[in-house]
């Protein structure tokens, strides 16, 4: 199955999450219905794998320890995240920090209760590959599951884990996320003085802003070609305090130009440093010394 068909299908299920909750990361406003979007993308997603199957070994390992995960982590994600906003105590700014502290505990609690897994996760290894991401190899009970797969077909041994890992990292940078919230007391004048003075804005179009996200997400260079394409545009939106909620719309009428690059705008970003070279390059005489 041809990359870019999965892709459209990811950044599809993240549009219609966003429409759904608004900002999907920060909020769950209607869990069932979210929950019915990522079912159905991940049965379209068994389906396509069952129209064209694997060619080489590679292609299933790269499918079960790459892409299913990164679908899958958002049923756990959603889920988790919901629990979490819905039992957020009522009190104090230090009681809701004590509660998301605990939170982080149980995050970090199961990443320990995995570790040998979770450390072929975070390291990217190689070496155990076929035995956990090949179908044949599959075990009765995988580790991380408590009830047998419901389709073996499209199951291995460590998948599933591995999506709990990218949702669980996800919670965590959330939780982290709304402790520095409230350790950023609002009549702090100081700090609104040096948050002000850190503060960055885009003068250039959404457009050019989300093909810029795109080149940095196929080029895989963030967290070692781990980073969701939601990851970079959110860090994006709020580096430049941009909203980018039609990122995926945005970016598949980058796909459908006619008359201009598809990379109109790293097309200039190239240029621009080409230049910038060139003219940093060229000849400059000496000065002749005077003589004496």
């Amino acid at each position: 199955m041809k990359e870019a068909s999965i892709e459209n299908l990811y950044s599809g299920m993240l549009e219609q999450l966003g429409y759904i909750n608004g900002s999907i990361r920060e909020s769950v406003q209607n869990l069932n219905e979210s929950l019915s979007c990522i079912a159905d993308t991940i049965n379209e997603l068994r389906e396509r794998i069952r129209r064209h199957p694997f060619e080489e070994e590679t292609d299933e390992i790269n499918f079960f320890k790459y892409t299913k995960p990164r679908f899958c982590a958002w049923q756990t994600y959603v889920v988790e995240l919901h629990k979490i906003l819905s039992s957020v105590p009522v009190g104090t700014d230090q009681t809701v920090r004590d509660y998301y502290m605990e939170e982080i505990s149980v995050v970090n609690r199961f990443f320990r209760l995995h570790a040998f897994h979770y450390q072929y996760y975070v390291t990217d290894e190689h070496s155990k590959d076929k035995q956990f991401f090949l179908r044949r190899n599959s075990s009765l009970f995988p580790p991380g599951r408590e009830l047998l797969p419901d389709d073996p077909e499209f199951s291995t041994d460590l998948d599933h884990l591995f999506g709990m890992f990218r949702a669980y990292e996800m919670l965590r940078d959330f939780l982290i996320g709304r402790i520095r919230l409230l350790y950023q007391e609002p009549n702090n004048v100081l700090l609104k003085e040096m948050m002000q003075g850190r503060k960055r804005w885009w003068s250039g179009t959404k457009m050019e802003l989300v093909e810029f996200g795109y080149g940095i997400y196929f080029t895989r260079r963030v967290n070692g070609g781990k980073a969701d394409i939601s990851d970079i545009i959110a860090w994006l939106e709020e580096s430049f305090s941009e909203d980018l909620a039609q990122a995926y719309r945005m970016f598949v009428d980058i796909t459908r130009r006619k008359t201009i690059s598809h990379t109109k705008y790293l097309d200039e970003m190239r240029g621009a440093i080409q230049v910038h070279i060139e003219e940093s390059l060229k000849y400059k005489p000496h000065k002749r010394r005077s003589k004496n």
